[in-house]
């Protein structure tokens, strides 16, 4: 497994616009380099089932199927339903703090290569940890900036 985390806090924006930013696909896929694109393709409770069409390394492209589940503003949860891996966790804790807020996204993925696999996580496992980072850095300084996002409207 593969494991990457990103921590920002950003000035001057509530929970509620992260939220929204990061359930906006048109807007998340500006800071997610490894996500192209995100369509709903059915609710589920407090949630959505989608579809999530990506690039590996900017050259694999593929889809997976995937579960949101949400708290708005301050929780969103993504687990793999349907895809060529054989895991996958992510989740957003959105949280006010000190005049802002605070981000903390996690991402866990498993490959599911077998007795190589480790060999694969062990070469990718830094790229994934940077891309993760710079997700949630990318997120932070595009609310900065002003950027916002519809949220549950976009979906």
């Amino acid at each position: 497994m593969i494991r990457g985390e990103g921590v920002e806090w950003i000035e001057g924006v509530t929970p509620q616009q992260v939220f929204d930013f990061v359930l906006d696909p048109a807007q998340y896929t500006k800071a997610d380099t490894k996500i192209r694109w995100v369509t709903k393709l059915g609710d589920v409770p407090n949630g959505m089932i989608a579809r999530e069409d990506g690039s590996f390394l900017g050259v694999a492209n593929g889809s997976v199927v995937t579960r949101y589940v949400w708290e708005p503003p301050h929780k969103i949860d993504v687990t793999l339903e349907h895809g060529f891996i054989r895991g996958l966790h992510a989740w957003f804790e959105i949280d006010a703090h000190d005049g802002g807020t605070r981000l903390r996204h996690v991402e866990e993925v498993d490959f599911g290569w077998g007795p190589l696999g480790w060999i694969h996580d062990a070469l990718l496992r830094s790229w994934w940890q940077k891309s993760v980072r710079q997700e949630v850095a990318e997120i932070a300084r595009l609310l900065r900036a002003g950027e916002r996002g519809k949220g549950l409207a976009a979906l």
